[in-house]
């Protein structure tokens, strides 16, 4: 995912590999009229059983990476969560008692993070924040269903996550890789070229991410001439290029991760250098070239390579999302990348609000209202708002910084933006326009 990584290479990061982290943070308490909330100092967490009685105070876990290839998730993401107990806490909390966090790290792998996540279960959370990666995700599906508690992912954007059996315990509010791929359709649609050909990394990040997009394409009646996947592990797809182009479509679309999606794209940069095409890639592809990929490819080559990304830095300014960053600055005293810290701050708040609502902290009874929450009602883009709303018997709409979120029947956000971007000559990655996104809406 540029110098912020985008969506998807960071979610789908092999597993995020970071140092084991114990500190446990317990939320404060604070008045029903506090304005300034402060950070939910340390404390130990208690050790229990894996399934709580409702006990009136809600325990929010946090699973999120803390070093290594995934701290430019983990400090955001956070961070945005702390802000969201705290401003929560300083508006009488959930049931009037205030919010609890035990903060665990994602760590480096499957096992290491099933470790963490069981530290969770023994901390008595009652829902959980995290994980951040698609990988540990999909290796803990299971395990939180069956173990009674309810996660929500900021950044795991798979389509493996799409329509596994055991989802109703598990939610999302960064969209799947399938409304990417719709993105990626538009934005070839846009190009008014009459064909594409897709060429993607084929393992299981990048062949279900080609298929849906091959079905936005016949959705948009724009025929596919060309499907080749390649290894990750491969040297040379010169092969897989001249394949690509030889089928004569007019656009290629590349899906790719990091590495080798870079070094397919500097081979397809190479077969096309004397006819040079649209070249349409996914957000993995999006971070400055390295001077070794951008010596590789021609000024008429980069000027038709067109990426799409999900919008997963929330921005700065005078906006909802300007005042979270704020808090965040204030809150830990250091400045953050704004990476995922929307997505991260709307996971804890739907966990309380959907707490308030059901009247329980029990995590299934949660788990049910998590949906409805985030349609149907009035508008609200904070915790104060809604909370105010609930209070009056009124049905809510949390939206978020974003002021778009909504989630489905499967709890995964329905609208998601993305923006398209091309290279500038140092090889910067440079927004062009936006798409907005509707899922299953062609």
């Amino acid at each position: 995912m540029s110098t912020r990584r985008s969506a998807k290479s960071l979610s789908r990061l092999p597993i995020i590999r970071i140092a084991a982290l114990g500190a446990v943070l317990v939320a404060c308490s604070a008045t029903q009229n506090s304005t300034a909330p402060s950070a939910p100092p340390e404390s130990s967490a208690p050790n229990g059983p894996k399934v709580r009685a409702d006990d009136g105070v809600l325990r929010i876990g946090v699973l999120l990476p803390a070093s290594g290839e995934g701290a430019a998730i983990g400090q955001s993401a956070r961070a945005a969560v702390r802000v969201a107990v705290a401003e929560a806490n300083a508006n009488g909390g959930v049931h009037d008692r205030p919010v609890e966090l035990v903060i665990r790290d994602e760590g480096s792998d499957a096992a290491s993070a099933a470790a963490s996540f069981q530290q969770l279960v023994d901390s008595q959370v009652d829902v959980v924040v995290g994980p951040a990666s698609s990988n540990v995700a999909i290796s803990l599906a299971s395990t939180i269903a069956s173990s009674g508690l309810a996660a929500c992912s900021p950044s795991a954007s798979t389509i493996a996550l799409d329509n596994i059996p055991s989802r109703t315990m598990l939610f999302r509010t960064i969209a799947s890789d399938s409304l990417q791929a719709e993105a990626m359709a538009e934005a070839i649609e846009q190009t008014g070229k009459s064909s594409a050909a897709i060429t993607f990394v084929d393992d299981g990040y990048g062949r279900p991410f080609a298929q849906a997009l091959r079905q936005a394409l016949a959705r948009r009646n724009v025929p596919v001439k060309a499907f080749v996947g390649f290894a990750v592990n491969d040297d040379e797809f010169a092969p897989e290029a001249a394949a690509l182009v030889a089928t004569k479509a007019a656009t290629i679309a590349l899906v790719g991760d990091a590495d080798a999606g870079s070094r397919m794209l500097v081979a397809l940069a190479n077969a096309t250098k004397s006819s040079p095409r649209e070249i349409v890639v996914n957000d993995a592809l999006r971070r400055p070239m390295s001077i070794g990929v951008l010596g590789s490819i021609t000024e008429a080559v980069r000027s038709k390579v067109v990426g799409v990304s999900q919008r997963v830095v929330t921005p700065n300014g005078d906006s909802d999302s300007g005042a979270l960053l704020a808090a965040i600055a204030q809150l830990t005293k250091e400045s953050a990348t704004g990476l995922f810290a929307t997505q991260a701050y709307d996971c804890a708040n739907l966990f309380m609000l959907a707490a308030i609502r059901s009247g329980s902290t029990r995590a299934d009874l949660i788990a049910s209202e998590v949906v409805a929450v985030s349609v149907g009602g009035s508008a609200c883009a904070t915790f104060a708002q809604c909370a105010n709303l609930l209070a009056e018997g009124r049905n809510i709409d949390y939206d978020g910084p974003s002021g778009r979120l909504q989630l489905g029947l499967n709890g995964d956000p329905t609208t998601a933006d993305f923006e398209t971007f091309v290279f500038d000559s140092s090889g910067r990655d440079v927004k062009k326009s936006m798409i907005s996104v509707v899922a299953n809406s062609r």
